[in-house]
């Protein structure tokens, strides 16, 4: 995750395609180690994608969640 949440910065920053070596620079210019095994994978899977795209099919899944509910039952009366 931390992965994804540097290269989306770096995209909104102005890099429309950064690289493992950018996404490991942010994360280590704010002392978080990076997993370079896991950066290698998420580059090749975002490699050549436009990333509204991705993020259009992410937000499609997401829908087939649901979501609410009901809120959390009272606890009982109050006293006075």
């Amino acid at each position: 995750m931390k992965h994804m949440a540097a290269y989306l910065m770096l995209v909104i920053g102005g890099n429309a395609s950064p690289t493992a070596d950018d996404v490991s620079k942010a994360l280590s210019s704010v002392g978080v180690e990076s997993d370079s095994e896991a950066l290698d994978a998420l580059i090749s899977e975002l490699d050549g994608k436009d990333l509204s795209e991705v993020l259009a099919s992410g937000e499609a899944l997401l829908a087939k969640f649901g979501g609410g509910g009901g809120g959390g039952g009272g606890g009982g009366e109050i006293d006075p």
